[in-house]
C-alpha cells in the first residue's frame, strides 16, 4: 500500500510546529477532513507540502487556502515549470501575488520573466486562461501582453470595404510580436480568449490600443506596490524604518489602534509563521494561540525586515531566518519591559504596535552595538586579545552575536541575542572593554605604539603589558621595551615555582591591577594564563621558541 509521509505534530510555542515525520497510508490520510489535512499541509515544507497537497483528495479545496506567500515559496522550491498542478488550482488573487513577486525588476516588468509566466499560465489549460481573463486585473493582463506585442490594425478595419479586408477570416487585429517565442505562446492565449471570451477579450485588446507603456507599467507598478504594502514587503529605503532607533528608557507602550490592512483577508498567514520558533517570554506569551489579525501583523513585520535586509523573499531557508530574528527581537523588548512577568508582557504584546515593539528591541541591540563601535575605532582595537576581539568583531556585525571564548568544558561559540540576560552579559562584558581602554590610554604610565599604518600582526595588549611587567621585574623602566632572549631564563626564577607561576608573584600582579584598574581582573588572569605558556618550557632558550614573540615583545637577535 502506498504510503505518504507526514509531519508529527508538536505544541510548542505559537503553533503546532514540524519537528519530525512518521508515515501513514494514503486511505488514513484521506480520511481526515480538509481541515485536518489543511493543517498537516502548513506544518510541512517544500517538496514534503507538495507531496501531501498532490495525494489529497480535496486538492481542489485546499490550494485556494494557502497563504500566496506559503504557495510561493513552495512554488520556488520545487520550481515553476514543475507546479502546473498548483496554478491550475490557484485563485487569481494568489496568481496575482505570485507575480508581483517574481515578474518585477525595480519598477520595470521583466520581459524576460513576464513571458516565461505566460507560458506557465498558458499551461494550466483553456479554463484556466479563461478564468484569468475574467477575475484578474486586466491592467495586468494588458500590460504583460503590450511588453510582447504591438497591435497595428483593430476594430476599425471592419468599416473598410477594401479588398485588404475581406482576406481578415475571423481574425480581429492585426499584431506584431517581439518574438517567435511571443507569437507561439501569446497567440496561443489569444485564441483561448477571443474564441470562448470575447467580451474580455475585446476589452484587453483595446486597453493594450488606447494605453501608452509609459503610463501602464506606472499604473500597474502602483497598484502593484500597494498589493505588497499590505504585506509588508516594501523597498529597502522604506523599509529601513523597521530599525528607527528609540531610546529604550523613555518608551512608552501601548496606544494601538485598529490594525487592518487588505492582506487581513488572505487566509492562513500563521502557517508562515511555523517556520521559527519564538523562546523565552514570547513563547509563553503566544502559548495560548494567535488569532488571524495577530498572525498578519507579525508576518507584516517578517516581511518589512526581509524588505530592509534586502533578503531574497523567495528563500524558505531566509525567510525562517528573519522570522526568528523578528520573534528574538521582540522578546528582548518585552523582557524589557515586562521582566518576568508574563501578564504584564501579553497586555503590552496585544496593546502595542509590534512595529513599535520590534524598534524598541532593536535599540537595545543597537545601543550595545554603538558602545561595541566605539571600542573598534578606538586605540586598543588593533591590540586586542583574540576573546576581547573576537567579542567586539561579534557583537558590531550584522546580526550580533554574543561570544562566548574557549572554556575548560566549552568550546568557543556565538550566542544569538535571544534574551535581556544576554543583553547583560553584553553589558559586562562591555564594562570590562571600556575599562581595558582606560586603563591602556589613562592609567599606564606609558602610551601605546602608535604605527602611522596598520601592521598585520600588531603586539596585544597582553604581550604588551607583560613585556612591561617583565622589564620591571629586570629592574628596568615599567615599559614594554623589547626583550632579549638571555632575560628568558632570569624571569622564569623569578616568578616560577615547581613548575607554576609563584603565588607570590600572581598575588603582587592581582594587587597592582586591583589598586589601578580594578574592573580588569579579567585582564590579569588573560596575561597569567599567557605567563604560564611562556615559561613552562622556558630552558629551552636556544630554539626559535616562537612562543616568546607570541606572547612578549622580543628584540630581534
Amino acid at each position: 500500500m502506498t504510503k505518504i509521509s507526514l509531519p508529527a505534530k508538536r505544541q510548542v510555542g505559537h503553533l503546532t510546529l514540524l519537528r519530525q515525520g512518521r508515515e501513514i497510508s494514503l486511505t488514513e490520510y484521506n480520511a481526515l477532513t480538509t481541515d485536518e489535512q489543511l493543517q498537516m499541509i502548513h506544518q510541512a515544507q517544500g517538496r514534503q507540502k507538495y507531496d501531501l497537497l498532490l495525494n489529497s483528495q480535496h486538492i481542489e479545496k485546499l490550494v485556494p487556502q494557502l497563504h500566496p506567500q506559503e504557495l510561493y515559496l513552495t512554488i520556488n522550491t520545487l520550481g515553476a515549470e514543475y507546479s502546473t498542478e498548483l496554478l491550475t488550482l490557484a485563485s487569481p488573487e494568489q496568481l496575482t501575488t505570485l507575480l508581483d513577486l517574481d515578474c518585477w525588476d525595480e519598477d520595470i516588468l521583466s520581459p524576460v520573466l513576464s513571458l516565461y509566466w505566460l507560458e506557465l499560465l498558458l499551461n494550466t489549460g483553456e479554463e484556466k486562461v479563461c478564468q484569468l481573463v475574467r477575475q484578474m486585473e486586466p491592467e495586468i493582463l494588458a500590460l504583460f501582453l503590450k511588453k510582447h506585442l504591438v497591435i497595428t490594425r483593430g476594430l476599425e478595419a471592419y468599416d473598410d470595404d477594401d479588398a485588404e479586408n475581406s482576406k481578415r477570416m475571423e481574425g480581429i487585429y492585426d499584431i506584431d510580436y517581439g518574438s517567435e517565442n511571443a507569437a507561439k505562446v501569446i497567440g496561443a492565449i489569444l485564441n483561448i480568449w477571443q474564441g470562448r471570451e470575447q467580451e474580455s477579450y475585446l476589452f484587453i485588446m483595446e486597453m493594450i490600443r488606447s494605453e501608452g507603456m509609459t503610463v501602464l507599467e506606472e499604473e500597474v507598478y502602483q497598484t502593484r506596490s500597494n498589493r505588497l504594502l499590505d504585506l509588508g514587503i516594501i523597498p529597502a529605503i522604506e523599509a529601513r524604518e523597521i530599525y528607527t532607533y528609540i531610546e529604550p528608557e523613555t518608551f512608552s507602550p501601548g496606544g494601538k489602534g485598529d490594525f487592518h490592512l487588505e492582506a487581513d483577508n488572505l487566509k492562513n498567514p500563521a502557517a508562515l509563521l511555523a517556520c521559527a520558533e519564538p523562546h523565552n517570554l514570547l513563547a509563553e506569551i503566544l502559548s495560548g494561540g494567535i488569532n488571524h489579525g495577530m498572525a498578519n501583523e507579525l508576518l507584516f513585520l517578517a516581511n518589512r525586515k526581509m524588505s530592509a535586509d534586502k533578503i531574497d523573499i523567495a528563500d524558505s531557508a531566509s525567510l525562517a531566518e528573519t522570522l526568528q530574528a523578528t520573534y528574538d527581537t521582540l522578546n528582548l523588548a518585552l523582557e524589557f519591559l515586562a521582566g518576568t512577568e508574563s501578564n504584564k508582557a501579553k497586555t503590552i504584546f496585544h496593546n502595542t504596535y509590534l512595529l513599535h515593539l520590534f524598534q524598541l528591541g532593536s535599540s537595545l541591540v543597537k545601543k550595545r552595538q554603538q558602545r561595541g563601535e566605539k571600542i573598534s575605532s578606538g586605540q586598543i582595537y588593533q591590540f586586542l586579545d583574540f576573546p576581547e576581539l573576537l567579542f567586539i568583531d561579534s557583537l558590531v556585525q550584522n546580526p550580533p552575536y554574543l561570544y562566548h571564548e574557549v572554556g575548560v568544558d566549552q568550546p568557543g561559540n556565538l550566542q544569538p541575542l535571544t534574551s535581556i540576560d544576554v543583553l547583560d552579559q553584553i553589558d559586562r562584558r562591555l564594562n570590562q572593554m571600556e575599562a581595558l581602554q582606560k586603563l591602556f590610554t589613562i592609567d599606564l604610565p606609558f602610551e601605546l605604539p602608535q604605527p602611522e599604518t596598520k601592521v598585520e600582526d600588531p603586539p596585544s595588549l597582553s604581550g604588551i603589558f607583560l613585556t612591561a611587567i617583565a622589564n620591571q621585574l629586570l629592574e628596568r623602566d615599567f615599559t614594554p621595551a623589547p626583550l632579549v632572549r638571555a632575560d628568558i631564563p632570569r624571569l622564569k626564577e623569578m616568578t616560577f615555582s615547581d613548575g607554576q607561576i609563584s603565588e607570590s608573584f600572581r598575588q603582587s600582579i592581582y594587587e597592582s591591577m586591583q589598586q589601578l584598574a580594578p574592573d580588569c581582573h579579567f585582564f590579569v588572569q588573560f596575561c597569567l594564563e599567557c605567563w604560564q605558556q611562556i615559561f613552562q618550557n622556558a630552558e629551552v632558550v636556544d630554539d626559535d621558541a616562537p612562543i616568546f614573540n607570541t606572547y612578549l615583545l622580543m628584540a630581534s637577535d
